[in-house]
């Protein structure tokens, strides 16, 4: 016994998890600026008149000639309808595409998703507005239901002095 005190013991401990959040916070930030930039790509709004925007959605239309949305307004209310994909399609769904026009600002809005984003959704897909009078639940319907049903227009909505929607899969 020498009378030297023992080394006292380094506290590397302290270090690993401040990287640890460190990291996480970076990672987190990160994914936040990809979802910012995600979103700002795939959104885009443009002054244009309603002869033009109309002209645009029905040419979205004829690229699926004869098909009918799987989604309808029956009594003002939206149903889902069965519609026999045409062959099975060779690769999946890409892109979910909305076009929406709103004739009091004369804004046309194009807006896409990649599909995987959306098959990665647990659970069905809700529908529903408490302004247009339908019920709480409105309509329930799973990603799957899009997929088998191939690529085509999924829902063409015309509403008076409001504007028009077509939602359609790629």
């Amino acid at each position: 016994m020498n009378g030297e005190t023992p080394a006292p013991k380094k506290r590397n401990w302290l270090y690993i998890i401040a990287g640890v959040l460190l990291v996480m916070g970076m990672l987190s930030v990160g994914c936040v600026v990809g979802t910012f930039l995600l979103f700002r790509q795939a959104f885009e709004v443009t002054q244009t008149s309603e002869q033009s925007a109309l002209q645009q959605m029905d040419e979205i239309r004829n690229r699926f000639p004869g098909q009918q949305p799987l989604i309808q307004l029956v009594d003002g209310k939206p149903q889902l309808v069965e519609r026999a994909a045409a062959a099975t399609p060779s690769q999946p769904l890409k892109t979910l595409h909305v076009m929406a026009f709103d004739s009091d600002e004369e804004n046309l809005v194009n807006f896409s998703l990649p599909f995987w984003l959306i098959r990665m959704k647990s659970g069905p897909i809700r529908i529903s507005a408490y302004q247009q009078g339908w019920d709480d639940r409105g309509l329930s319907f799973d990603v799957e239901e899009i997929e088998k049903a191939g690529p085509g227009i999924i829902a063409d909505i015309t509403r008076e002095r409001e504007g028009r929607v077509v939602i359609w899969a790629e």
